[in-house]
């Protein structure tokens, strides 16, 4: 009786699970293109955030810290959200395969 209950949101599950699937394919190529184009601009940052402290520019390393805290933030988000798609796509198949 629970397995005919079950079948239709195992049926519902499986486009849900391709979907959550290519959405982290495409998410992890974004974020490895986005590395090539964030890393540089994040060290280029943190040498102007090191001239602006030798020179006691203290906005200007506020404004410095915080892009590279943003950039920083941005990286890591995108990262956790990869994540927790992928932990959501093995309960789904766990689902599935119950």
């Amino acid at each position: 009786m629970m397995k005919l209950i079950k079948l239709p949101f195992k049926i519902l599950a499986l486009p849900l699970i391709v979907m959550i699937k290519l959405f982290c394919i495409l998410a992890k190529v974004i974020v490895h293109i986005s590395c090539y184009v964030i890393s540089p601009f994040m060290i280029l940052v943190g040498i102007i955030l090191l001239v602006m402290l030798s020179k006691e520019r203290w906005t200007d390393v506020g404004v410095c810290g915080a892009i590279e805290g943003l950039c920083l933030i941005a990286l890591f988000g995108v990262t956790w959200v990869i994540a927790h798609m992928e932990d959501l796509k093995s309960l789904l198949v766990k689902f599935v395969m119950s």
